[in-house]
């Protein structure tokens, strides 16, 4: 099997972040929508459709490790390079972009470890804010769950890949709660990884900035659609242009959403899926 640098981190949060239950939330929107395997435990759910009062474009991957051989993982190219490449290059069976990364000199900002050697860290001001939950895998045995400052300063993590991302917005199905900031308020393309009640992993793509077509999610309606796909652990990921869900055969070149520039963004992280 062919590898490049990898890291699938699926873990999440800072710990000194306050959380709420949402057990007593009220009946959630339905959406309708059109189903495609891809291959033996892979399907790929995808909606155009008004949800949460607005036009939003949705599409979901969804991962059964239990029906076929996988391995998660994160790759970093050392430079800003596009998802679909990447994977491609990789023989990827899909991906999505991975954490954030500095637009000007394409480097990523949060803590990245692949096999025991730590390829990035986190910015300091980045703490309290995204940096707040992180991604690990070991083949295909996947956790999210809290970050902080004091994990990333007892050095890379036991896994063979982790990536730290967020907010985290899902804990052990416990929502943590949202600072009350533009970045998490605003409609934007997002994208996030999760894992759900039942052990499967979805990688989604939320639309944005497309009149008619995709308004994009705040964070909190973001958190809403996890909740209706049965998430309990989940991780924001980088969004906005970033924004790109690749499926092997799939789409144009791979890509099955519309990034919101009208052309992939080239950026400096991915999470991607490898059959053994």
């Amino acid at each position: 099997m062919r590898h490049c640098h990898l890291l699938f981190p699926f873990l999440v949060a800072n710990c000194l972040l306050m959380v709420q239950s949402c057990e007593d939330s009220g009946p959630r929107p339905e959406i309708d929508w059109d189903n495609q395997r891809i291959a033996n435990g892979v399907v790929l759910k995808s909606a155009v459709t008004n949800y949460l009062e607005s036009f939003q474009a949705i599409y979901v991957l969804k991962i059964d490790p239990g029906k076929a051989d996988f391995e998660f993982c994160v790759g970093v190219p050392g430079g800003r390079v596009l998802t679909s490449t990447f994977a491609d290059s990789c023989g990827a069976v899909a991906a999505i972009n991975g954490t954030f990364f500095n637009m000007a000199e394409g480097y990523n900002t949060h803590f990245i470890s692949i096999k025991d050697s730590v390829v990035s860290s986190t910015a300091a001001g980045e703490f309290n804010s995204r940096a707040t939950g992180v991604f690990t895998a070991t083949g295909e045995e996947v956790e999210i769950t809290y970050w902080t400052r004091d994990k990333e300063k007892a050095g890379a993590a036991e896994d063979d890949y982790a990536m730290v991302s967020g907010p985290l917005l899902m804990a052990d199905n416990i929502d943590v709660t949202l600072a009350d900031i533009p970045f998490n308020t605003a409609r934007h393309p997002r994208s996030f990884v999760a894992v759900t009640a039942k052990g499967d992993i979805l990688l989604v793509a939320v639309d944005g900035r497309q009149p008619g077509y995709a308004d994009g999610m705040t964070l909190f309606e973001l958190r809403e659609l996890a909740h209706m796909l049965g998430c309990v652990d989940v991780l924001n990921l980088d969004g906005g242009g970033s924004t790109t869900l690749y499926v092997s055969g799939q789409g144009q070149a791979g890509v099955v959403n519309k990034p919101s520039g009208g052309v992939e963004r080239a950026v400096a992280s991915i999470l991607y899926v490898m059959k053994n």
